[in-house]
């Protein structure tokens, strides 16, 4: 049994990579999205999805962004590959050894959608200064 493992929720890091037999083989970074997704696609790339178990996203609490970024991703890979669908907390996903056996086991239920949990209120409505003007 193998689940794809993601985990976007502290902003500028994120961990991907497959909780199965064995030690967790997880992939660490740093950036945003625009490194995360490319990770992500390199794993997939060595990754059968008809194979996998399951896909397990960190939902958070977390940034508004970097939470967003992975439970999106994941909600589309388990709706697109049929596979059952898990989301855990920040705080669950610091002992993957545990996860993998909560997994295993079946003491986490599976979900049709992964709603992300923000750990303070976006900040998407303030307008930037970008300096330009224009004037009609």
């Amino acid at each position: 049994m193998n689940w794809l493992f993601i985990d976007t929720s502290k902003s500028g890091e994120f961990r991907v990579g497959l909780i199965g037999p064995g030690k967790p083989r997880i992939s660490q970074g740093q950036g945003r999205s625009n490194k995360f997704l490319p990770i992500l696609a390199l794993r997939l790339k060595s990754v059968d999805l008809e194979k996998i178990s399951g896909v397990c996203v960190v939902a958070g609490p977390g940034s508004f962004t970097a939470v967003r970024t992975g439970v999106l991703v994941a909600n589309i890979l388990a709706r697109h590959s049929g596979k059952p669908l898990y989301g855990i907390t920040t705080e669950r996903a610091q002992d993957l050894v545990r996860l993998k056996s909560d997994l295993e086991t079946g003491k986490l239920e599976p979900v049709g959608y992964v709603a992300p949990v923000y750990d303070s209120e976006p900040n998407i409505t303030l307008k930037k200064d970008t300096g330009i003007r224009c004037y009609v």
